[in-house]
């Protein structure tokens, strides 16, 4: 499964994925969201959960290295190189 196919899929499929089959590496706060930073398949996924919790409000796939540099300051990830075409 890409990223891509992964941010396809309804929310609580993305979310039960996510907490099921990926490693939880890393969090960090932003307003009144908690945000869990996940390894699935060959991907990085972000859980928002709101302030209580309790609630998952946003889940998605990182497509971008520029999506990671929230993170870049406190732990190391492996970074996707892009391909330049000739």
């Amino acid at each position: 499964m890409s990223a891509e196919e992964f941010n396809e899929l309804p929310p609580h499929l993305q979310a039960t994925l996510a907490l099921d089959q990926g490693h939880y590496l890393h969090h960090r706060i932003k307003g009144w969201c908690k945000i869990d930073l996940y390894w699935l398949h060959d991907f990085y996924v972000e859980l928002w959960f709101l302030y209580d919790l309790k609630s998952i409000g946003l889940v998605r796939a990182l497509t971008s290295n520029r999506q990671l540099e929230p993170y870049l300051e406190t732990i190391r990830l492996k970074l996707k190189t892009q391909k330049k075409d000739r």
